[in-house]
């Protein structure tokens, strides 16, 4: 049992669990209905057996990320966080190594297999750069000032990216004839979600990894990783933590005005009471902020302030559908 807890945390299952949750949510929550809708056909890109793939795929790849960041974080967390599993011995390095290629190898190969049934073999070439850089990422851009949290939170919305990926060259093969402008429309509709959600990914990713370097500044120096609040300091890192989180708001208020002139005031509630409620809050308390453990509260609230944004799929979902 404790080496399977010790597995779960070396893999962060509640990450890995958020980021299934948000491409389910993305895929049959604005995806489908899209097609349904705006194509009125019941035709998608992927079946509920290469969906699942597609997850599992994106899932395997980020376990590897996360299983070699510990890799090649152990003699620092020896020090610095003892409760980490390699610290506690409960598997080798050697262990960790072949779980890394094994999770990366076979994401890899899934990915090359959905692109050749989606009719473009190449999209599998997408997994093995995102593969090479979280590689790179734990073997050296965590070491340069915000290169490294960039890069991770890129990723993080580039997961939406690679899903669309798969739909754009779907819709490529439907559009002729008089689905034409429909599918240029339904195109239209979905850059826009992807926008939305991509962009709210990458700037609350961006803002908890500034906040994570805080927390961690003591043992990144101590072991010469140059983070951003090594580099600058926790009181700079911080502002700019706080700057993000206010790009982030302005995002939201556009969105907000947005239903508002056409009149989708659910949506308007959720986004403004739900949401950017949370994100004020957060701005305060992270400028607010002096201790360890005040760093990690709003480290806690961010990734529930991506939670609630995940969650707003559902809710507009069965808004519309209230509304329908």
């Amino acid at each position: 049992m404790q080496k399977l807890k010790g597995f779960l945390q070396l893999i962060r299952a509640g990450n890995l669990f958020i980021i299934a949750l948000s491409l389910s949510f993305f895929y049959y929550l604005v995806i489908v209905p899209v097609h349904q809708n705006i194509l009125q056909t019941t035709l998608v890109p992927f079946s509920i057996k290469d969906f699942v793939l597609f997850v599992l795929s994106v899932v395997l790849l980020a376990a590897g990320g996360n299983v070699i960041n510990d890799y090649f974080d152990f003699e620092l967390d020896k020090e610095f966080k003892p409760n980490r599993p390699l610290p506690q011995g409960l598997m080798s390095l050697d262990t960790v190594m072949y779980l890394h290629m094994a999770f990366v190898f076979t994401g890899i190969a899934l990915g090359f297999y959905l692109g050749w049934r989606n009719g473009n073999f190449h999209l599998g070439y997408l997994y093995v750069i995102s593969a090479l850089l979280l590689f790179i990422y734990s073997a050296f851009l965590k070491k340069i000032p915000l290169a490294g949290n960039v890069v991770i939170a890129g990723l993080s919305a580039f997961v939406l990216v690679l899903l669309l990926s798969f739909e754009a060259d779907y819709l490529r093969l439907i559009h002729a004839g008089n689905l034409f402008e429909s599918s240029e429309y339904a195109f239209a509709v979905l850059i826009l979600q992807l926008k939305f959600y991509a962009g709210f990914a990458f700037l609350t990713s961006v803002a908890r990894e500034l906040v994570k370097d805080i927390e961690d500044h003591t043992g990144d120096e101590a072991y010469q990783i140059n983070t951003f609040a090594v580099a600058y300091g926790d009181t700079t890192a911080k502002w700019l933590a706080g700057a993000v989180l206010a790009v982030l708001l302005a995002g939201l208020g556009y969105f907000m005005h947005e239903f508002f002139m056409t009149g989708a005031i659910k949506e308007l509630l959720y986004l403004g009471v739900v949401v950017a409620v949370p994100v004020v809050i957060t701005i305060g308390l992270v400028i607010r902020a002096k201790e360890q453990k005040e760093y990690a509260l709003v480290s806690k609230l961010l990734k529930l302030i991506m939670l609630l944004g995940i969650l707003s799929m559902p809710a507009f979902y069965f808004i519309h559908q209230t509304v329908a």
